[in-house]
């Protein structure tokens, strides 16, 4: 079974929300902590910042004409993540920068909704743009959603 857009977005949009909801309820005083040889939760939202403005980078190329976008996995850059956390410092801000970036993506996944199944060239590999906007709006927020309830739920005991 494969979801349509519009449920994609649905998900995705209440997914975005539970991740921002157990985020701010770690603060800014957990927001920096992790285990030996973890990632910090405002890492991990910066990450998904950062692949979300490459996704939707994608998908405007895309849409412009171009055939794809077959570049590396900037999102995944120490230097990237580290940029977009200098650029939005705090919680509130690191979370609307994410709002805004799923916003446009989803503008843009409305656009190409007819080519969601084509496979293009893209940072992910050659795949289509409907499993790039399943990873970005479902996937990855699910799993840090449930990672920062589960560190939340820790620092309460």
């Amino acid at each position: 079974m494969q979801l349509s857009l519009e449920e994609v977005e649905e998900t995705g949009g209440e997914l975005h929300l539970r991740l921002a909801m157990a985020f701010r309820l770690l603060g800014e005083q957990h927001a920096d902590r992790s285990d030996p040889g973890q990632r910090s939760p405002r890492w991990h939202v910066a990450s998904l910042v950062a692949a979300t403005e490459l996704a939707a980078s994608t998908f405007g190329a895309i849409a412009a004409g171009a055939s794809g976008l077959a570049s590396p996995r900037l999102d995944r850059h120490a230097a990237t993540i580290g940029a977009v956390m200098y650029a939005a410092a705090t919680i509130p801000s690191l979370i609307g920068l994410l709002e805004h970036d799923r916003r446009r993506l989803a503008s843009l996944a409305r656009t190409l909704e007819e080519h969601l199944d084509d496979t293009y060239p893209t940072p992910w590999g050659d795949c289509t743009l409907r499993s790039i906007l399943v990873t970005v709006f479902v996937a990855d927020p699910a799993r840090y959603a449930l990672l920062f309830e589960r560190i939340a739920g820790q620092a309460e005991v």
